[in-house]
């Protein structure tokens, strides 16, 4: 884990005009800047970076106690989609005022190993902002619990979300899953599993009952799990990059074997898929460069765009992996203001499918790709998250 996402943006609101003298903005800014030492990295324990999560996770939470006032988003904390011991709770970003747009699942990163809905708070308080209702979700983590807990996690918060979608407030709304490195695996994954019948028997049932999400939003994604190899035979990532990537894997992998099991790597599952009359789901994705998971976010834009979906792919030049947590830097704006464009654009003019009544009734709009370098800043923050 060469950065740490969650500490970077525990904030009192995604907002910073206003907060640049904060002690722990300026704390967790420098922290940013200087990452972890390499050999300090190296080594740390799993146990030794989990405890030091588990830390964030409580200065998040009083961050979020903060803010509630002067950014009014509604969040009800710790509801259960499930009743897994080991998992199940969700937290729920309300939007203030009119009716939200869309449900937005949102899966957060972590490497399979550690992380949380609440070190990654602000990406679902960003989007609540803008009018969507967010399910953020914990979900069992890897190695104690490897493939396929976390995606059992994520289609049991979906089904939750369906069938009780008048009292959850969300009923006839479109639908969106999204996620960032790990978690982008997984949502692209659930989304996937909306599309076409798997032969994994517990996910059958999405494309069989369930209404396919009107987007799909894989952020820095490692959407392939099985072949950490392909990074080894890269010259150009240094040796630390790629033991973090092979470790991910072994974690996430145990002892599944990606032929049985091939959800374990959606983007083959979707390389793979023979394009249909059945309603695609648009797709945002987004990378930077510097990412050594680069290939994966091209590789999806490829194939969506096969399958006549539409697609939207930024590519931000000279940006690390999951540099969108990071909102004081230009980069991280510029992916907000993307985003909630294309969110804009797919679900408020009457393009998305919308849950439950219309899963096959309306196709996505197909009206071509769009796939971009993004190097220029917005000019004013406030315009992107407020």
């Amino acid at each position: 884990m060469a950065c740490f996402p969650g500490v970077a943006m525990n904030r009192q609101s995604p907002t910073i005009s206003d907060a640049k003298d904060r002690p722990t903005y300026s704390w967790m800014r420098r922290l940013q800047e200087h990452m972890v030492p390499v050999g300090l990295e190296r080594t740390l324990s799993e146990a030794a970076i989990r405890s030091a999560f588990a830390g964030l996770h409580t200065m998040g939470l009083i961050d979020i106690d903060l803010g509630r006032e002067r950014f009014p988003v509604k969040v009800q904390r710790d509801q259960r989609y499930s009743d897994n011991i080991h998992s199940g709770a969700v937290d729920i970003y309300r939007p203030q005022g009119a009716r939200p747009r869309a449900a937005i699942l949102y899966i957060h990163g972590g490497g399979f190993r550690i992380g949380s809905k609440d070190s990654h708070w602000p990406m679902p308080w960003i989007l609540a902002r803008h009018g969507y209702v967010v399910f953020a979700i914990d979900y069992r983590l890897a190695p104690e619990h490897p493939y396929p807990a976390a995606l059992e996690d994520a289609r049991a918060a979906r089904v939750w979300m369906h069938e009780r979608r008048r009292e959850l407030g969300i009923e006839g709304l479109p639908w969106v899953v999204a996620g960032e490195s790990s978690g982008a695996n997984v949502a692209l994954a659930l989304g996937v599993a909306h599309l076409e019948a798997s032969q994994e028997r517990w996910a059958r049932a999405l494309c069989e009952e369930y209404p396919a999400p009107a987007a799909i939003i894989p952020t820095c994604g490692y959407l392939q799990v099985s072949d950490p190899q392909r990074f080894g035979r890269r010259r150009d990532l240094p040796t630390f990059v790629t033991d973090k990537l092979y470790e991910a894997s072994e974690a996430y992998l145990r002892r599944v074997d990606p032929q049985n099991h091939p959800l374990v790597d959606p983007l083959l599952v979707l390389e793979k898929m023979a394009p249909s009359q059945r309603a695609m789901p648009a797709f945002f994705t987004a990378v930077g460069t510097a990412d050594p998971l680069l290939d994966d976010t091209r590789r999806l834009e490829r194939a969506a765009q096969k399958l006549g979906a539409r697609t939207s792919a930024h590519y931000f030049e000279g940006e690390f992996h999951s540099f969108h947590a990071f909102p004081w830097r230009a980069s991280s704006r510029t992916y907000w203001k993307q985003l909630l464009s294309f969110l804009d654009d797919v679900l408020t003019r009457g393009e998305a499918p919308r849950d439950p009544d219309q899963r096959s009734a309306s196709p996505s709009r197909r009206a071509g790709s769009t796939s971009t370098n993004s190097k220029r800043l917005p000019s004013e923050f406030e315009k992107v998250t407020t």
